[in-house]
């Protein structure tokens, strides 16, 4: 099987003592390639010396801490994604994010953090992923007003009337490893049809073990979607690998 981890997070460092062995874990695993999420501008400057480190293998999306993201970060970090855009395979993960952020005002200031990277995944024509952390249904309406291009919403977790949106768009969603766990997910992953589906661990985070969470993980997750699905391994890797390369073009 040829497998592929859409989003993870290989630059931090809880992978600083063996990132390389991580790698090297996921490729025997049967992973064909990963994409890392930088989530700052310090951040996207390692993730550019692993990129260039395991080329062909490990891809770049350019995102922000969402919760935590300022104006001067942001645009720190889309001077950086316009400096390097041809190494860069989407902007995200950016948007919304409820979870953390409480208050009303707190909450509507992240609008135009977001809006800007909406507008800048528009000037380099990519593709954007979202997170939208308790917040994804007014992340879409943003979406659906300001976007037009290929959205991937990052670990989705929203409720079903969500999830048919997102379907009718047109749009991805990424499952974790660890998806079987969540209510909303697993409807979510009989609500899309397979070709809009994509899989990730989001590691270090989100583990379907006891363990760190890391790309070779992203197994677990082949196996859940196809129980729940009453598919084979073959088929659910085969497609949701498919439909990770023609989403970041690779």
């Amino acid at each position: 099987m040829e497998l592929f981890d859409s989003h993870t997070h290989v630059d931090m460092r809880h992978f600083k003592n063996d990132r390389a062995r991580v790698i090297q874990r996921a490729k025997d695993a049967g992973l064909i390639g990963m994409v890392t999420s930088s989530i700052g501008s310090a951040s996207f400057r390692r993730t550019l010396g692993i990129v260039e480190k395991h080329q062909g293998f490990v891809h770049h999306s350019a995102g922000c801490g969402v919760s935590q993201l300022t104006l001067e970060e942001a645009e720190k970090i889309v001077a950086l994604t316009r400096k390097y855009s041809t190494d860069i395979v989407a902007v995200g993960e950016v948007g919304l994010d409820y979870h953390w952020v409480k208050d009303t005002q707190g909450r509507k200031n992240q609008e135009p953090l977001f809006q800007m990277f909406i507008e800048l995944a528009k000037e380099l024509d990519l593709p954007i992923v979202i997170h939208s952390r308790k917040a994804e249904a007014e992340a879409t309406e943003i979406l659906e007003k300001n976007f037009s291009g290929d959205v991937l919403m990052h670990c989705f977790d929203g409720p079903p009337s969500v999830a048919k949106q997102v379907a009718d768009n047109g749009w991805y969603i990424t499952l974790p490893a660890n998806f079987g766990k969540y209510r909303n997910r697993k409807d979510a992953a009989e609500i899309l049809p397979l070709d809009q589906i994509l899989l990730e661990t989001d590691g270090p985070y989100l583990s379907p073990t006891p363990e760190r969470n890391e790309p070779a993980n992203i197994l677990y997750g082949i196996e859940s979607l196809s129980k729940l699905l009453d598919l084979s391994d073959e088929d659910v890797a085969q497609a949701t690998t498919q439909n990770a390369l023609k989403f970041y073009r690779l």
